[in-house]
């Protein structure tokens, strides 16, 4: 996949100016209106006795998604939810006078795109258990998160402030995926067939390697690194010398850790392929850590460097801290919790953070004290997904949080759901939440968009939002979403028949009110600032009409 930015350079690489309007393909397809999940929300049909039957005997595979839909997978759209209130941390909590209320920030979260070149020779399509019947729509899918998040932010009474993406943004560690995601985010022309042109059909905007236009989010933005990033398919061996051959190259590579293949990029449904040829490219090269440091430091947009520093960009480290408005009191703290040399297959995958980043961590929540900074938090993983290599465990980190009165947030991935776990303060005064957003890639595929409210006294509201992508049900993003939803029942690395009871539980992490007291201290810095009046939540989101 190849993307074409203006006027752009990266070490020496350059992207030719796009075209003009005339001359570049549509973009995705988006539903008439705007809508989040308190207007509407796709819901998966479970599946019927008879169905359950033949995925039982075998007759019916994750390989056979041509099959699902007479099968009778599919997803539907019902009535969406409000949003729940959780006054746990702040039992005592008094809402402000409508005059005095204040939003804070703004801003739109992701997690997992993990958007997938299906025609490497590297992948695991024949190991079931990581195969994603969805995968070659990856792309679409993203791009849709960032079409309906910035449609959003422009009809709102404000933009959003900035944009923040949890990890995972490629699947394979390679540089042409990664640089899929950080092409769609920005904006710019994205061309899903790699290797060669075998376009499985002919007209455009009609199959997953054609061609479409990203018009970028159009606001800052900040990503963490995950393990997907920097380990061969997110944990089960390091980036090689041999795996980085294997990977530009045609034939499948064969390691001795699982079945491996690829599929069929020139036809319709992106059949399963057990051996080669496939067309080469090599822009498929796996990347390193620094490599992938460098790469994201170095893309164009807003702000420079996406919060790396040029001490992240020498030692190769991801972990950052940034005032994303600018002088204002709003503290935002990025780990780096890929492990980039694990020991043992399948530790990688957990989350990692060493000396050096714990002493820093703990530094800056520190200051944020001194300075009386809120505090916001972003990782990949969240504590108890840390692998028993870590210097630092799980349990040490989120001890070492629990003593920040000033931190209210910690956002998460890396599970490909959505849950919440409250982490109570040891000092007694309130604590934080800890919210996983679940991936664009694996059902649900949502993002969330959160507001951060003062209520003029010591208390805040933050509002987290999820979002379907808008994309109506006549185009392939839509595709995507019916092929994900077949996957829970037939994919068993995820719920395996528990279907029902799966999404009942990913429902009770969507679409949350938090209310969280806050130390005076923070109450008296907000004070010294001009918020806006205007709370996008209760204004813009809460009144769409919906598809």
């Amino acid at each position: 996949m190849r993307i074409c930015l203006l006027a752009c350079t990266f070490l020496g690489l350059v992207f030719s100016a796009c075209g003009g309007s005339s001359d570049r393909p549509a973009e995705l397809p988006l539903s008439e209106q705007p809508y989040t999940t308190l207007q509407a929300v796709w819901e998966p049909i479970m599946a019927s006795d008879e169905t359950l039957a033949k995925i039982e005997s075998g007759e019916l595979t994750v390989y056979d998604h041509p099959l699902f839909s007479a099968a009778g997978f599919g997803v539907r759209l019902i009535a969406g939810n409000p949003w729940l209130e959780l006054t746990e941390l702040a039992p005592d909590f008094v809402a402000g006078a409508a005059e005095a209320r204040r939003s804070l920030a703004y801003f739109w979260q992701v997690a997992d795109p993990q958007l997938i070149d299906e025609e490497s020779p590297i992948r695991f399509e024949a190991f079931v258990y990581l195969y994603r019947p969805n995968g070659h729509y990856s792309p679409q899918v993203f791009a849709s998160h960032v079409a309906t998040a910035r449609r959003i932010s422009e009809r709102s009474g404000r933009p959003f402030d900035f944009a923040l993406m949890a990890g995972d943004l490629s699947d394979g560690s390679q540089r042409n995926e990664l640089s899929w995601a950080l092409g769609i985010m920005e904006g710019g022309l994205v061309n899903p067939d790699s290797g060669r042109d075998d376009d499985p059909l002919p007209n455009p905007a009609e199959d997953y390697n054609d061609p479409f236009w990203s018009a970028g989010l159009g606001r800052p933005w900040y990503a963490a690194i995950g393990n997907h990033e920097t380990l061969y398919n997110g944990g089960v061996g390091i980036i090689s010398d041999e795996l980085r051959e294997a990977a530009m190259g045609t034939e499948v590579y064969f390691h001795g850790l699982m079945p491996n293949g690829f599929c069929d990029g020139s036809h319709p449904d992106a059949p399963l392929l057990l051996e080669g040829p496939t067309p080469a490219d090599p822009d498929r090269v796996p990347l390193r850590r620094a490599e992938v440091v460098e790469l994201i430091g170095h893309w164009p947009g807003l702000p420079e460097g996406h919060g790396l520093t040029a001490t992240n960009l020498a030692e190769g480290t991801a972990y950052f801290s940034v005032h994303p408005l600018a002088d204002r009191p709003l503290r935002l703290l990025v780990l780096d919790t890929a492990n980039s040399e694990p020991e043992g297959i399948g530790e990688g995958s957990n989350g990692y953070v060493d000396e050096a980043q714990f002493a820093w961590l703990d530094q800056e929540l520190s200051s944020a004290q001194a300075a009386g900074d809120l505090v916001i938090l972003m990782s990949h993983h969240r504590p108890e997904d840390f692998s028993a290599e870590s210097p630092t465990s799980g349990s040490v980190l989120r001890e070492r949080l629990a003593l920040s009165e000033e931190l209210v947030l910690h956002m998460t991935g890396h599970g490909h759901s959505n849950t919440k776990r409250l982490v109570p303060s040891v000092n007694g005064l309130g604590g934080h939440w800890q919210l996983m957003l679940a991936s664009t890639l694996d059902f649900p595929q949502q993002s969330r968009i959160f507001e951060i409210v003062w209520e003029g006294n010591g208390f805040l509201s933050i509002y987290a939002t999820n979002l379907d992508h808008n994309a109506p049900e006549d185009c392939l993003t839509h595709k995507a979403r019916e092929l994900a939803a077949a996957n829970l029942t037939l994919g068993p690395s995820t719920m395996g028949n528990n279907v029902a009871e799966y999404w009942q539980s990913d429902l009770e992490g969507q679409n949350l009110l938090l209310r969280v007291p806050i130390p005076e201290s923070v109450q008296a810095r907000l004070s010294e600032f001009d918020w806006s009046k205007r709370i996008e939540s209760e204004e813009t989101l809460l009144n769409f009409q919906g598809p």
